[in-house]
């Protein structure tokens, strides 16, 4: 008869006792288990189980009272197959898987919080034996400002051993979607806040704890390792091993645990905890298995129930010992027993949900955008506290980067939240524009304030108040300052009007800028703009227009070799003579030329349908195709579509309707915009080249009205590039690297840029192009074409994501064979990173008009980070290399920034000092080794 069967007769004979009954169905499942699993041992154990079923079988026939005591005797059968059993245990981790505002908001969360570990203190009073894993700083922070009592009893727990902190990053968030020097703050901060908090070494926590992340990219082994985690446990995305090496670009490993069968919530199940463990010892040699437990996503973790089921279980003879434990318990049981074979997976671990790289757009500009300007203040911070002596904003800078983390909690930065959950987050998101636009703005205006801006114009005379400040004194206050620029307010000169152009990137530049002179008279033909050295060039008038009161006049102009991490002075005044630029970019009817690439732009659809490289003749663009088309799609109905992307079943490419005119015609600056309305919705597009770029830079303006519905599905709007080329390669950037994926269209993530490469279709040999982004993620690459994902009308958890205003900018740039992987990065970085305008007045200075601060060299050595030391005045420099080529980096630095040869000494991303060490300062320059895809990190003074 079908065991289950004789089981189920039973558990219906014993009605008097059927715990006991229910216990000895259990033992009989595992022992059947082990013994399917130990082959040599079924001729000894097979009989034994025979001969316990039937026993128990015949004694309930006898006399069905007797229940217990025929389920005693017939353990006592089983006794061999018992000990055997005790080899096994089973680490049992209570767990609380606490959302951040997923589908409610801020004051739910905090009580979530509370309500949870409440009732976690309270069951340890009951259960001696019971511990606890908890992760995320976030929930620790908002215990200790919300529930000042609940978190001095955690606080005792921690103490006693039984309550497990595993939060090594701020929030369970997304990584996909994150810079690496971001994921790098998640570890720094997170690990110096739990130890502070808790008087815990900073490298207490060996483990990330990240379950329900939708991926994984390959660089997280590389970070992790530098920051002492050496374990990782996840749910998604795995490659079907259950304990592996997960090992980074730079060779660096972690030991992971993929949790993708039973997960990390859920009640603590006889069935659940064993279910597993024959097939990891099969595939580890281990006889212990970790079994994460307790009810989750909206917190409450383990109960009562699952406890007394715990120690249920512990008592039954023919069952693996059962251990209410920690991660830290289970690791370190298992690791001193690794296989020489365990598996290694070299390789990122994704895809899931690929409708999250697009979902809320909103927070995916936030996210960008957050992490650009931290980037930008931490350097002017760095510059004005050690040349100008201003204090050094360590706690303003620390609390935007919480919030920022904060945002990429995995149903924050997806979007896959409600609308409460991007209220709180862009307010979040508000409150680091407000703090990095200050940094930025204190530090880079006290910077022009003691730059000598004279000898372009004289010094204002005159004794009369007023005298000494121009007409557009108090103009432009707040003008282009919403996302963390320095405001284009007027300095209030005088007559001409005295420019910083800041470089916040260490490598010099060249790029077309854009300047506001408010409330003077500027003609055509009649601005000039006047470089350090005193020679005058024409300036380009783009726009005249008003604001608050006040006139403006918007002037372009090149800026070469701008110095690294560096400034330069100009002025720009009113000419009395006429001056003109020779045309270095210009348009004419269709077409926008420079000195590098010539674009012939579709009068029907407002898209590219030429587009020559005129370095070397290559055309990219296909015959009959067109590059920068919008095409709209709709996926049909479907579920959790912020999520998902849902079968396409229609796709229009919007190529017809449009209205195009010439809007700038030179001679810096050329750009055609096409007008068109497509459904609901209009589009607003500028293509445009600079003198000197061989870029060809987008701005989409949209007013997006189309909405998703369980009844229509999920309008998508893509941008599409066809390339000329054959056999494509797709590069793609991730955190701190790059990968080489598939060219099948899937949707994928990447992060400022996507570049294609192969043959010329003309013949002309290696020919592709790099796609660069400032607020966007998802892509799909094939063979001969990239498509940006620009929006999605999901309808759930959020009916109305994205009806609107979006204004959304890209650039394309066209190369030869002589492309190098670093090229991109720098590019991307680049379009991200553009120089800051700051409006200053003549007057006198001890800095000179013209200054570098910092540079970095090779080009495959990207400089991540310059921040003050955490714990003295030392300054932090962070590196990677992006080439595959271990190397020796040399940085630059000026002796305002740091003294020459000072004290120099490569640090983990904690700021602890590194056994092996290879830097040094030799005078200016800081050399320091940086491994191939790896990173070096160093603490100077």
């Amino acid at each position: 008869m079908d065991l289950e069967k004789r089981l189920e007769g039973i558990k219906s004979m014993a009605g008097a006792d059927p715990e006991y009954a229910e216990r000895f169905a259990h033992e009989v499942r595992f022992a059947r288990r082990m013994i399917d699993a130990k082959p040599d041992k079924k001729g000894e154990w097979e009989p034994l189980l025979e001969r316990a079923i039937r026993h128990v079988e015949d004694k309930l026939k006898e006399d069905p009272s007797k229940v217990r005591e025929a389920v005693e005797e017939a353990e006592k059968i089983l006794e061999p197959l018992g000990k055997a059993a005790k080899e096994y245990t089973i680490y049992c981790v209570g767990h609380a898987h606490i959302d951040m505002n997923w589908m409610w908001n801020w004051p739910e969360t905090v009580a979530v919080i509370n309500d949870t570990f409440s009732t976690v203190d309270r069951l340890m009073d009951e259960f001696p034996e019971f511990k606890f894993s908890q992760s995320q700083a976030s929930v620790y922070l908002a215990m200790k400002e919300y529930l000042p009592e609940l978190f001095e009893r955690v606080k005792k727990r921690v103490k006693e051993g039984r309550w497990e902190i595993t939060a090594s990053t701020w929030v369970e968030g997304d990584e996909n979607l994150s810079a690496g020097e971001t994921l790098c703050r998640h570890l720094l901060y997170t690990k110096r806040f739990i130890s502070k908090l808790f008087d815990v070494p900073i490298d207490h926590v060996k483990i990330d704890w990240q379950p329900d992340l939708f991926g994984h990219p390959h660089t997280i082994p590389t970070i992790l390792a530098r920051a002492g985690v050496k374990r990782y446990y996840f749910c998604r995305g795995g490659k079907g091993h259950r304990l592996f090496w997960w090992k980074g670009p730079d060779g660096s490993k972690v030991l992971a645990f993929d949790d993708a069968v039973l997960w990390y919530l859920g009640p603590m199940k006889p069935e659940d905890v064993t279910r597993l463990i024959f097939d990891f010892e099969k595939a580890t040699g281990l006889k212990e298995y970790l079994f994460v437990y307790g009810v989750g996503d909206h917190g409450g973790g383990p109960t009562r129930r699952d406890l007394r089921m715990a120690y249920e279980m512990n008592s039954w003879p023919i069952f693996p010992r059962i251990v209410l434990s920690t991660t830290d318990e289970f690791f370190s049981a298992i690791e001193p027993k690794l296989p020489d074979d365990l598996p290694v997976v070299d390789d990122e671990l994704n895809f899931v949900f690929r409708g999250c790289y697009t979902s809320q757009s909103n927070i995916k500009r936030a996210n960008r955008y957050s992490e650009n300007r931290l980037f930008e203040a931490e350097t002017v911070a760095v510059i004005a506290s050690r040349l100008l002596g201003m204090p050094y904003p360590a706690g303003e800078l620390e609390e935007a980067w919480r919030r920022t983390m904060f945002n990429q909690f995995h149903d924050i930065l997806p979007g896959s939240g409600v609308r409460a959950t991007y209220e709180y987050a862009q307010g979040l998101f508000q409150e680091v524009m407000a703090r990095t636009g200050t940094i930025k703005t204190r530090g880079l205006r006290a910077l022009a304030a003691k730059v000598d801006t004279t000898g372009m114009d004289g010094l204002p005379k005159g004794e009369k108040p007023g005298d000494k400040v121009g007409e557009g004194i108090g103009a432009g206050v707040g003008n282009e300052s919403a996302f963390g620029r320095v405001s284009a307010a007027s300095g209030g000169a005088v007559s001409l009007e005295p420019f910083l152009i800041y470089n916040p990137l260490p490598w010099s530049r060249s790029d077309v800028v854009l300047v506001k002179v408010w409330d003077k008279e500027m003609p055509d033909g009649h601005v000039k703009v006047v470089t350090p050295s005193g020679e005058a060039m024409a300036g380009q008038i783009i726009e005249r227009g008003g604001y608050w009161g006040h006139n403006f006049t918007t002037i372009a102009f090149p800026v070469s070799d701008l110095p690294p991490m560096g400034y330069r002075i100009y002025g720009v005044d009113r000419s009395d003579e006429p001056i003109e630029a020779e045309p270095r970019a210009k348009a004419e009817g269709n077409v926008l030329e420079n000195e590098l690439l010539r674009v012939e732009v579709d009068p029907e659809s407002g898209a590219i349908r030429s587009l020559i490289d005129k370095r070397t003749g290559c055309e990219l663009v296909p015959k009959g195709r067109k590059l920068g088309m919008l095409q709209w799609l709709l996926e049909e109905p479907h579920g959790m579509t912020a999520w998902e992307i849902g079968k396409i079943v229609e796709q229009i490419d919007i190529d017809s309707g449009a209205e195009v005119e010439v809007v700038r015609r030179g001679p810096y600056l050329a750009t055609i915009r096409s007008k068109n309305r497509f459904k609901s919705s209009t589009f607003e597009m500028d293509i445009s080249l600079k003198a000197g770029l061989p870029m060809v830079e987008f701005t989409l303006r949209i007013f997006w009205l189309e909405r998703g519905s369980p009844d229509y599905g999920v309008p998508m709007l893509k941008v599409v590039f066809p390339v000329a080329i054959r056999n494509g390669r797709a590069l793609f950037e991730i955190p701190f690297g790059y990968i080489e994926r598939p060219t099948n269209g899937e949707e994928v993530p990447a992060l400022r840029w996507v570049d294609l490469t192969g043959e010329a279709i003309d013949g002309g040999g290696k020919a592709g192009v790099t796609l660069v982004n400032e607020c966007k993620y998802g892509h799909n690459v094939s063979e001969g074409e990239i498509k940006l994902t620009l929006l999605r009308s999901s309808y759930d958890p959020d009916p109305l994501p994205e009806l609107g205003h979006h204004e959304i900018r890209f650039a394309l740039i066209p190369h030869g064979g002589d492309w190098a992987v670093s090229d991109a990065v720098r590019l991307g970085r680049e379009f991200n990173h553009p120089f800051e305008v700051v409006s200053t007045d003549v007057h006198p200075g001890d800095l000179p008009k013209e200054k570098g601060f910092l540079s970095v060299k090779p080009s495959n050595v990207i400089l991540a980070a310059v921040k003050k030391a955490e714990d003295d005045d030392g300054l932090i420099i962070r590196l990677y290399e992006v080439e595959g080529k271990s190397v020796e980096a040399e940085v630059w630095i000026d002796p305002s920034i740091v003294r020459p040869n000072s004290p120099a000494v490569e640090v983990d991303l904690l700021e602890r000092p590194l056994e092996a060490n290879t830097a040094r300062m030799e005078g200016e320059v800081l050399k320091v080794r940086v491994p191939a895809r790896g990173i070096a990190t160093v603490k100077i003074g």
